[in-house]
C-alpha cells in the first residue's frame, strides 16, 4: 500500500497529472495506548518523542512520517511541514499524497511517498496553490518547471502566474509578455489576465491534447485590447470601451457601453446590449 522512492522529474510529471491527492480529514489519535493515524494503528520509531505535526505529518527523534507511515531514510529531528503535501528534512524534500487505481475501480486509497529528485531542502518554501519553489526551480505538486526568475515567482489564480520577467499560463511562459504588471483581473473569474501591453485569455484547447490525453491549455491575446480598461463581466465576457470579447475572442457588433450579462442562466440569451441578446458571443435577438 505505501512505496517510498526516488523518482525522475518525467514520472513525477505523470504521476501529478494522475494521482488524486486525499481529501480525507483523518487524523493522529491515540486509542487504547496504540498511535493510530484515521482508522489505521501504527508504531513510531521512537514512541516516546513521537509528535503530530498536522493531520498528515509527524515525526520522532529518529525519522518523519505522513499519514502513519515512516518515510525511509528522512531525518526526524530536522522533519518540519512545508504544505498540505510536502515536507522536508536537513537533506530532503518529500511529497505524500494518495491516490487510487481504476482497477481497483476506485475504492481503494494507496499511500504514495517521493522525495523530490534535486529539490534543495534548506530553501524549499510553500507558495500555495500547489506551488513551491526552492533557490533554483519553481515547482508544481512536487514537480519542477521551468521559469525565468524563480525567486519573485507568483502564482495569481486560475493557472496564471507571474515572475519580475514574464507572465505564465499553465506553467508555460507567455511570449513577450511583461512580468512586473502582468496581473490577474478578477479573483471571481481568473481566466483574464493582463500586463502594461496585452490583456490575455487562458483557456482548454478542445481541439489538442497534451502529453496526458487532456486538453491542451492555451492562451489567447485580445488583439486591439486596452489592457487598463479590460473589465471581465462574466460568462467568459470582458470588455473595454471599444470592444467586446467572450473566451477571449472578440464579440463584432456588440456595444461594450450597453452590454451587460445575464446574472441567471435562463432563456435564450446569456447577454444584452441596446441591439439585442447574444448568447455565447453569437447574437440571439435583435432588440425593438
Amino acid at each position: 500500500m505505501r512505496s517510498r522512492l526516488i523518482w525522475p522529474t518525467w514520472l513525477l510529471v505523470v504521476l501529478a497529472v494522475f494521482g488524486l491527492v486525499g481529501c480525507d480529514r483523518a487524523n493522529y489519535h491515540r486509542s487504547s495506548g496504540q498511535w493510530m493515524h484515521g482508522d489505521a494503528s501504527f508504531t513510531p520509531q521512537d514512541p516516546a518523542s513521537f509528535e503530530p505535526l498536522d493531520e498528515r505529518f509527524a515525526r520522532d527523534k529518529l525519522r518523519g512520517y505522513c499519514r502513519g507511515a515512516v518515510i525511509d531514510d528522512s531525518d526526524g529531528a530536522s522533519f518540519t511541514v512545508v504544505s498540505q503535501t510536502e515536507a522536508r528534512d536537513r537533506s530532503n524534500v518529500y511529497h505524500c499524497d494518495t491516490y487510487r487505481k481504476a482497477q481497483e475501480y476506485w475504492t481503494a486509497q494507496h499511500l504514495r511517498i517521493v522525495q523530490i529528485e534535486g529539490a534543495d531542502a534548506a530553501t524549499y518554501v510553500s507558495l500555495g496553490e500547489g506551488y513551491a519553489r526552492d533557490k533554483h526551480r519553481v515547482y508544481i505538486s512536487g514537480v519542477p518547471f521551468k521559469v525565468r526568475d524563480p525567486a519573485s515567482f507568483e502564482p495569481l489564480g486560475g493557472d496564471f502566474a507571474h515572475d519580475a520577467e514574464r507572465g505564465y499560463y499553465a506553467r508555460v511562459e507567455i511570449p513577450g509578455s511583461h512580468g512586473p504588471s502582468f496581473e490577474s483581473i478578477d479573483a471571481r473569474d481568473t481566466a483574464y489576465a493582463r500586463d502594461r501591453a496585452n490583456a490575455y485569455y487562458g483557456y482548454r484547447d478542445a481541439a489538442s491534447s497534451d502529453s496526458t490525453g487532456y486538453p491542451r491549455r492555451a492562451v489567447r491575446t485580445l488583439r486591439g485590447a486596452d489592457p487598463a480598461a479590460l473589465r471581465v463581466l462574466g460568462r467568459d465576457y470582458a470588455a473595454d470601451a471599444r470592444h467586446v470579447w467572450h473566451q477571449g475572442q472578440p464579440v463584432v457588433g456588440a456595444d461594450p457601453a450597453t452590454f451587460v450579462v445575464e446574472a441567471a442562466d435562463q432563456g435564450a440569451a446569456d447577454a444584452q446590449d441596446k441591439s439585442g441578446g447574444w448568447k455565447s458571443g453569437q447574437r440571439v435577438g435583435v432588440a425593438k
